[in-house]
């Protein structure tokens, strides 16, 4: 992966608008990327898998962007549509805490259960760059800057949304 090609300001005419993903390492290392964007350049946010087994949401540099976006803009908003989000807590836990902090403008939602083995691996940054897995095992996918694409992928998210229940409570509430 090119680093300039994902930290390039959207709407450089030099960019390419379009590419393959070629592989898990490969997304991760576009995930890492896409939040260094974003926390550079803050957006809404949107992101849909099973399960988010393989995301690097709790790695120190993710954690770090998530911080930078969540102060770099009071406007922004985070939305996780998953399967199921049972993994999240076991695999990403430090992203679960700061989620406790931030849940005000970030939400998680559970998908429909007749819906959840058709969601792709997907994160859109609103307006600025889409990665999507279309094999789920191998990783491969694409990126895309084209706000066709970005807008179809955000569409689809939408959709799922509507069918959604919210989940992950930010605290737990005892007795």
């Amino acid at each position: 992966m090119d680093p300039i090609e994902m930290t390039m300001p959207a709407g450089d005419p030099s960019e390419p608008a379009l590419g393959r993903i070629d592989g898990w390492p490969d997304f991760i290392d576009r995930v890492r990327a896409a939040m260094a964007m974003a926390a550079a350049h803050p957006v809404p946010l949107y992101f849909c898998d099973g399960d988010f087994s393989r995301w690097p949401l709790g790695e120190r540099s993710v954690m770090e962007a998530f911080q930078q976006w969540g102060l770099n803009s009071r406007v922004t908003h985070c939305v996780l549509v998953a399967a199921t989000l049972d993994e999240l807590p076991r695999r990403h836990p430090r992203w679960v805490a700061w989620r406790g902090t931030w849940a005000h403008r970030v939400k998680c939602y559970l998908a429909d259960p007749d819906q959840g083995p058709s969601l792709m691996p997907t994160l859109v940054l609103e307006k600025q760059l889409g990665l999507r897995l279309l094999d789920p095992i191998s990783g491969r996918g694409l990126w895309s800057r084209r706000p066709v694409d970005l807008s179809e992928w955000r569409q689809e998210a939408d959709v799922i949304l509507q069918r959604c229940s919210e989940a992950l409570p930010p605290t737990t509430l005892g007795l």
